[in-house]
This record gives C-alpha cells, sequence and structure tokens, in this order.
C-alpha cells in the first residue's frame, strides 16, 4: 500500500506539472484540444492524492514504523483517533495535506470557471497546476510522508503532548487550507489579467465567491486557534501576536480589505488596478505565512523546524510576486475604470479607507514579526517584538475600522450631501454617546475602553435600524414582521449578509475589549483545604489526585467553587509530564457563561509545600467564541444565489418580438 502511495505521488507531480505547461500553451496558441488536456490533468490529481494520503493514513493505523513519518509522528500508545492529526502534525504530513486540499479547490474553482469565464479559465488553471506542482516537487525531493527507514524501531515517537486535543482536529486543517485557498482568488484575478480580461470585470463574480470562502476559512482557522489557545495552552489568554499567529492574522487583514473593494468593482466598476494590487498582496503574505510556518528565521513555537523547507518558500513567494508585478505592469493598460472617485462622502471613499487601515495594520504586524531578523543583523542580538507594541499601534487602527464598517454601509453610492450623511447617522451615534454616558456612570471609567465599547456600539444601533426602516417599509405594505424581515434579508443578500458578519465582528471586539482591558488574575499558594477568593468567586482546594498512563504523568487538583452563595460546582484543573518528550502541559479548568469565565491554571503541583495556581476572570470572552458561527451564517447568506425573477413576468413590447411569436 505504502509503495502504491508513493507512485501515485510520483504521478501527481508529472501530471501537475503537464497541467500547467498544457493549460498556458492551450491559451496562448490558441489550441483547445491543449487547454482541456491540460484541465483533465488537473482533475486527475486529487485523485492521486487521495490514495498516497489512504497509504499514509493505512500505515498509521498498522503502526508501521518502516515509514519514517509514521515513526516520527506516532506510537503505539497514541490513540487511533488521533491518525487524523498525526497525518498534518509533522512538516511531511502536512504538506500532503495541503496539496490534496488546494488540488481539490483548484479542481472546483475549474468547474466553475469554465463556461463562465472561457477567456481566463485556461490561465487560472496553469497558475493552480504551478503552485500545486511546487508543493508537490518539494514534498517528494525534500519531505515525503511514504519515505522508508532502513530499520524499523520498535515504537515511534508519537506526536508532541500539547496536540493531543479536539481543536487539533479542527484548527490546523482550516488554518492550513485558509492559507494556501488564497491562491484560488488570486488565479482567477491573475488569469483575467494575463487573458487580457482584467478590465472587463467579468472575473469578478468568482473571484469575489472565492475570496469569501477563503476569507471564511481563514477567519474560522483564526478564531478556533484563539480558542483552542485559551483552552489548551493554560495561559489564561488567546492571543500572543506570536509569529505563526501573525502569519495568518496578516493575510486575512488583506483578503479583508479584498472582498470589500471588489464589491465596488462589481458595483461600480472602480478600484480595477487596487484590488489586482491587493490579491497579489494577500498571496504574498500567505506565502509568508507558509514560510514562517516551515522554519523560517523568525522564532515561534509553532513553526515547522525545517529551515532548507522554509527558503525554498521564501523563493517561491519571490518568484511568485515577481512573475505578479511584471503581469500587472504588462497588462496595467487594461485595467483603467469606467468611474472615478465622486465624493469622500461616499461608500465607495470609505471602503478604501478601510482598505488603506487594513493594510496598515497588516504592514505594522508584518515588521513586529520580521523585526528580530533586522535587529540580529544590524546589531548582533535578537529583539523579539512582544504584545505592547502591537496593542498600542494596531489597536487605534482596528478601532477606526470598526467605526467605518458601522459607517460605510449607511452612505450612498457616488456622493452624499453632508445633510445626509448627517440624519443617516445620527441615530446610531446619539446611541452609541448614550452607551458611552451610560458605561461611565457605571463605573466604566478607562477613556479607550469607553470610546471602543462606544463604537461598538454605534455600529450595532445602525445595523439594527436599517434592518428595522427595511422590515417596517414592508410590513406597511401587507407583511407581517417575520415574513417583512425575511423577504428583506433576500432581497439583497450581499448587503445584509454583510451586516450579519459585522455583527459578528462586533461580538468579537466587544469580548476582546472588556477581556484586554478588565481581566483580573492573580496567583495563589495553596494548601488541601484553604480556601480563596477573587471577585465575586470563592474557591476551596481539595487537593490532588495523580494517575499514571502509558505515555504521561497526570495530576488532577479539585476545587470547589462559589459565586457569592451559590455553589457552581467542582472544577479540575490539570498538570501533565511527558516523560517521552521531557516536558510538562497545564490544562485550565473554565466555568464560561455570557457574562465572564471563570478561570483556574495549575502553575506548580509538583513542588514541596503549597501548590501554586493562576485565577482569572475574564469578562465577555464568551462572546468571542459565539461570534464565529454568526460570521459564517453572515458569509453563506452573502454568498447565497440571489433568486430571479420569473420568466413570466417579464413582457417584450409586441412590437419587439420576433415575428410570429
Amino acid at each position: 500500500m505504502v509503495e502504491a502511495g508513493q507512485m501515485a505521488l510520483l504521478i501527481s507531480v508529472v501530471v501537475a506539472g503537464y497541467a500547467a505547461v498544457a493549460s498556458f500553451l492551450g491559451a496562448t496558441r490558441r489550441v483547445p484540444e491543449l487547454v482541456a488536456s491540460g484541465r483533465y490533468g488537473l482533475y486527475t490529481v486529487p485523485v492521486l492524492l487521495f490514495v498516497a494520503t489512504a497509504a499514509l493514513v493505512y500505515a498509521f493505523v498498522g503502526n508501521d514504523f518502516t515509514v519514517r513519518y509514521v515513526a516520527e509522528n506516532s506510537s503505539l500508545a497514541m490513540p487511533k483517533a488521533y491518525t487524523w492529526v498525526a497525518l498534518y502534525a509533522g512538516n511531511a504530513g502536512s504538506l500532503l495535506f495541503l496539496a490534496i486540499v488546494f488540488s481539490t479547490l483548484a479542481v472546483a474553482a475549474v468547474l466553475s470557471m469554465r463556461h463562465r469565464l472561457p477567456y481566463t479559465a485556461p490561465y487560472a488553471t496553469g497558475i493552480m497546476a504551478l503552485v500545486l506542482t511546487f508543493f508537490l516537487a518539494v514534498m517528494l525531493t525534500l519531505a515525503n510522508p511514504l519515505e522508508r527507514l532502513a530499520v524499523s524501531p520498535l515504537d515511534g515517537q508519537g506526536i508532541n503532548p500539547l496536540l493531543v486535543h479536539f481543536g487539533m482536529f479542527i484548527h490546523p486543517p482550516l488554518q492550513m487550507a485558509g492559507l494556501i485557498s488564497v491562491a484560488v482568488p488570486f488565479s482567477i484575478a491573475m488569469g483575467a489579467l494575463l487573458a487580457g480580461r482584467g478590465g472587463r470585470d467579468e472575473w469578478v463574480g468568482l473571484g469575489r465567491t472565492w475570496g469569501m470562502i477563503s476569507w471564511l476559512i481563514m477567519t474560522t482557522g483564526l478564531l478556533l486557534g484563539s480558542w483552542w489557545a485559551y483552552t489548551i495552552l493554560g495561559w489564561g489568554g488567546y492571543w500572543a501576536w506570536d509569529p505563526v499567529e501573525n502569519s495568518a492574522l496578516m493575510p486575512w487583514l488583506a483578503m479583508t480589505a479584498f472582498v470589500h473593494s471588489i464589491m465596488v468593482q462589481k458595483r461600480r466598476g472602480m478600484f480595477r488596478m487596487w484590488n489586482m494590487v491587493l490579491i497579489i498582496v494577500a498571496f504574498t503574505l500567505a506565502q509568508l505565512g507558509m514560510f514562517i510556518n516551515r522554519g523560517g528565521p523568525v522564532p515561534s513555537v509553532h513553526s515547522f523546524a525545517q529551515s532548507t523547507m522554509g527558503w525554498l518558500f521564501l523563493f517561491f513567494m519571490a518568484f511568485t510576486l515577481l512573475g505578479s508585478l511584471a503581469a500587472f505592469i504588462w497588462r496595467s493598460g487594461t485595467l483603467k475604470s469606467r468611474e472615478s472617485l465622486d465624493s469622500m462622502l461616499s461608500r465607495e471613499a470609505v471602503f478604501l479607507m478601510q482598505n488603506v487601515l487594513f493594510l496598515a495594520v497588516a504592514f505594522v504586524t508584518l515588521w513586529g514579526t520580521v523585526f528580530p531578523i533586522f535587529s540580529e543583523v544590524v546589531e548582533g542580538s535578537t529583539l523579539t517584538v512582544g504584545r505592547p507594541f502591537f496593542d498600542r499601534v494596531n489597536g487605534p487602527l482596528l478601532l477606526l475600522l470598526i467605526l467605518l464598517m458601522g459607517v460605510g454601509p449607511l452612505l450612498p453610492w457616488r456622493r452624499a450631501k453632508a445633510r445626509t450623511v448627517i440624519r443617516s447617522l445620527r441615530f446610531p451615534v446619539s446611541a452609541g454617546v448614550a452607551v458611552g454616558i451610560g458605561l461611565v456612570a457605571a463605573g466604566i471609567r478607562q477613556p479607550v475602553a469607553v470610546v471602543a465599547f462606544s463604537t461598538c456600539a454605534t455600529v450595532v444601533v445602525g445595523i439594527l435600524h436599517e434592518w428595522l426602516r427595511g422590515t417596517s417599509s414592508r410590513h406597511r405594505k401587507g407583511e407581517s414582521y417575520p415574513l417583512a424581515f425575511g423577504r428583506l434579508l433576500a432581497g439583497n443578500r450581499p448587503r445584509y449578509g454583510g451586516y450579519v458578519v459585522h455583527l459578528g465582528i462586533i461580538m468579537l471586539a466587544v469580548g476582546a475589549i472588556a477581556s484586554s482591558f478588565y481581566s483580573v488574575q492573580r496567583d495563589f499558594a495553596l494548601n488541601p483545604g484553604d480556601r480563596a477568593s477573587l471577585g465575586d468567586y470563592s474557591f476551596q482546594y481539595l487537593g490532588t489526585q495523580t494517575s499514571t498512563y502509558a505515555d504521561r504523568d497526570e495530576t488532577v487538583a479539585e476545587f470547589q467553587v462559589f459565586k457569592g452563595d451559590s455553589y457552581l460546582g467542582v472544577m479540575r484543573p490539570f498538570r501533565a509530564f511527558y516523560p517521552g518528550f521531557r516536558i510538562s502541559a497545564a490544562r485550565g479548568a473554565i466555568r464560561s457563561t455570557p457574562i465572564e469565565d471563570f478561570y483556574i491554571v495549575p502553575s506548580d503541583l509538583d513542588r514541596e509545600g503549597p501548590a501554586v495556581f493562576r485565577v482569572l476572570i475574564n469578562p465577555l470572552v464568551w462572546w468571542m467564541w459565539a461570534s464565529g458561527p454568526i460570521i459564517a451564517l453572515g458569509v453563506l447568506l452573502a454568498l447565497s444565489p440571489q433568486r430571479q425573477p420569473a420568466p413570466s413576468t417579464l413582457r417584450v413590447p409586441s412590437r419587439l418580438r420576433p415575428a410570429g411569436a
């Protein structure tokens, strides 16, 4: 079975390379048969990679330690359920996972554009096949997941114990899929550019669709990564501005700008050059993320230790960036917009300002991420940039973005009069000011927090006011309120789906603001039977129980927890030691409500004397995790097909009808 997988990998790289060459040659020389041959070649790659993946899974399930990757990422003690996790826990397996995901997305993209974009599709197919060829060639030559060992060990090393968590089933796959998925809208845009169709806007619909799909995958991956860090890593936080975290955030910011800006091109034929620049930047940042993940020179606890391979990804990033810029310059004459910006008081002007801010946050994050490299080159010592820098610089930019997110949809296209703007913003701004006054009266004194919460309230009230106006207008025509609201959403799905996404983003922002400004934490040294309190919570340390497993020694602490006079139950944080890896891992116990999280994590259970625990109260964190389904729902609504008028309702004047009709 392993040999069949090896053969499938070898054939896949040959077929993908052929698909790239055939697609480009067929498009440039206008040979439809060659284009079709390249397309059918690309269709076979996912099948071949499925065979290779099945072979690797078979080796894992059968504990075939003659396969190097299995020996490095599995063991007899590892639960069989984590075979899927082990599949992409290491460098070689993650490349195979990226390849099969991207080949599947590429086939779906080609099928979606084959008839709608006949001129663009061959070039886009060639670009996606080229990207796929690179991944497969690197995997086959430098990180073959099916490589055999000369001598088979009796047992494998197993995966990092920190990866043995439910989150590993969903976060890493989505994060990796999100980064590579950016190549799909990039290929569509570059395909239109190479075909000389960039200025015709025919590619914009599919570019927006695939851009939003990519954005949703990345958003979900980022949220799940934050949730995983919060629940499994035992430090009480969810975002540390680590280089690998930043490497996923940067392309997300660029793609957020792209999916907003392309709506302006779809609506008004503007920002054609700008949108090409945005998708080039997004794909470049996604490749940079993969470079950092592959053990680039930026220090991170998450990256794979394969520096040679990392530099190959950097070279390929430079190749695609230079090639994209060359195509952009070559075809720039075809990208002239048919409209210009009429006024700074317009929806498209706000979108442009948002785009600039998104890129500003992305490049601030990029600078903070790569600064250790420059410090080492210039000063000979590695200086890292910590959370205070990112919070201080990016915080105000993100707050301004939230404000523009609420203002933009309330403005008309083209041009707005000052009187119209004041009338549109009067109610939301008044509500935001009222919320700010209420927060101050309630004892919240930090100015930045008050302004941030007031801004979020302004955005929410603006959305709800728009929905109320539209629903009331339909209700006056005889529709019930539920029916009116449902038809309002269905009548303009991109717009109202965007509103739902914005509500999800506000939920996320509220949780981040509250937990950043008002989280409370304290360390306690406790003996069994001791009682302590923090805020409204009191808790009694009952003691510990130690259990020995095949791969670890696990010490579980027990607490009885009260809030006021209410008994909340027993909470059990634990700490485990893994002798094979010589590492310890802590797991916090969390009681989560929409108001706040009560969080206990053990710091030291092994020493003689009192055990040490860190106890935190994190307000409104629950809203961050609840925002994920809301955001996904909004994207699905925005992407759902718009209902078209029935043919019978379209009447053609009799004088225009063909004779005899």
